[in-house]
């Protein structure tokens, strides 16, 4: 009892230390804290019986002592499950990871609870945080380490899941958590129908936004056969299936996907259908019908990016810098403002790639180089290091390319100069991991 005493003192001092340091009355932190005074007093000179962390928590906000200086005297005073939850919860607000995912351990870790049940709760309340990627994600790590110690498997399912959903908003970490989104399908079976279809498609989209295009394909096609509900997700998957097969150059399986896709029954339908028909007249050699066709989608369609970069790619491809022009024109008619869908986001990097390249074809290459940076940045920062980089390579790429317009020979001294430093560049470019990030958006 003596020891347990002499910690709940030491929680009393830690208490008057930050009450002195503020140089606040006993009087003034009861009007603050809600907490009478001679509790208050009690609590400082080790005399509260019971003392627990929902009856202090008012005097820690006040006094605003920092968590973690707290925690150790509850987990030798108080280390019950209520109480440690008690602290995960106002941890939150703290937004410091690494603290929550330490008290939520310790939760697991409490001799008063069935693990199930912990597990559970814990669980709950990770699903519920919303705008903290970070925290949602280190907490998901912790319940699935704790699932994987004690074979938790319907834990480990749900854990890597929804660490999957919250991991793919970084878009400047596409590839890793793609490869994070396949280990969850080691663990469908533990997953409901709901979710695998969830999954299948998301991960059916990452794979589409990487050019895995095979893989997107063979990721979608489960999506539509789990799906009995005819949802929009198996709309969307046959849709990718359809694009996939395209991207392939296999087009009569595109056209067989696109019809079976022209079946459902949602808005986005026919806006879609109407788009991939022209794409694939276009591959059918009838370049004016699938202009026209894509300048009808324009008008009538609800996203209309992707339509915008295919005509942008007829115009700059044929020189038609007038058309480009009245097309950049209409920007704000095209524009995506909400960027949380990937494919979205995709399509409005592209956009600034043609419109840097357009720059390029009229001379103005400043110009150019801000829109080839503007679409690098919609997946990262880019920090002002990184920007003068991409403006050398593309400056020295340039100079190159007039070098040889000018009929000089790659043997040239001038060219193997130009050459070299653009060699420099690149390697340097690639060591910063930037060279993903401008090939994403090529």
């Amino acid at each position: 009892m003596g020891s347990v005493s002499t910690v709940i003192s030491t929680l009393g001092e830690l208490i008057q230390r930050y009450r002195n340091e503020r140089s606040m009355t006993q009087t003034k932190l009861a009007d603050l804290s809600g907490i009478n005074r001679g509790s208050i007093s009690k609590i400082e000179n080790g005399n509260m019986k019971q003392l627990n962390y929902k009856t202090i928590q008012p005097i820690i906000s006040v006094l605003q002592i920092p968590l973690h200086e707290v925690l150790d005297h509850f987990m030798l005073t108080d280390p019950r499950s209520e109480t440690l939850f008690e602290l995960l919860q106002d941890s939150i607000a703290y937004q410091d990871s690494s603290l929550s995912a330490k008290i939520a351990s310790l939760f697991l870790t409490s001799q008063d609870g069935e693990s199930g049940v912990l597990l559970h709760k814990l669980f709950h309340m990770t699903q519920q945080l919303s705008g903290t990627d970070e925290l949602q994600l280190a907490l998901f790590d912790t319940i699935i380490t704790y699932a994987r110690i004690h074979s938790k498997q319907s834990y480990i399912a749900q854990g890597t899941f929804h660490k999957y959903l919250v991991a793919r908003n970084d878009f400047s970490k596409l590839e890793e958590t793609y490869e994070s989104g396949k280990i969850v399908l080691q663990y469908v079976e533990f997953l409901s129908s709901e979710e695998r279809v969830t999954l299948y498609y998301k991960l059916g989209v990452h794979a589409y936004n990487l050019r895995r295009f095979c893989e997107s394909i063979e990721i979608c096609k489960r999506a539509v056969i789990e799906d009995e509900d005819e949802s929009s997700f198996k709309a969307y998957s046959t849709l990718l299936i359809c694009s996939s097969y395209f991207h392939q150059k296999q087009y009569e399986l595109a056209e067989k996907y696109l019809k079976t896709f022209s079946l459902f029954n949602f808005p986005f339908v026919k806006e879609n259908v109407d788009f991939m028909t022209a794409k694939l007249n276009e591959r059918k050699g009838k370049i004016e019908l699938a202009i026209e066709q894509l300048k009808q989608c324009l008008d009538s369609s609800t996203h209309k990016i992707n339509i915008v970069n295919s005509l942008l790619t007829y115009y700059l491809s044929n020189n038609d810098l007038h058309a480009a022009h009245q097309l950049f024109q209409r920007e704000q008619e095209f524009m995506e403002l909400d960027l949380s869908n990937p494919i979205i986001k995709n399509g409005n990097a592209h956009y600034y790639i043609k419109k840097g390249k357009y720059f390029n074809k009229i001379g103005k290459q400043n110009e150019a180089v801000d829109y080839f940076i503007k679409s690098v940045t919609m997946f990262e920062a880019l920090s002002k290091a990184d920007e003068t980089l991409i403006r050398k390579i593309e400056n020295t790429r340039l100079l190159m390319i007039k070098a040889v317009q000018e009929g000089k020979n790659f043997t040239d001294d001038d060219v193997v100069q130009l050459s070299q430093e653009l060699d420099t560049y690149l390697v340097e470019i690639q060591k910063k991991g930037l060279i993903k990030r401008v090939m994403w958006t090529s």
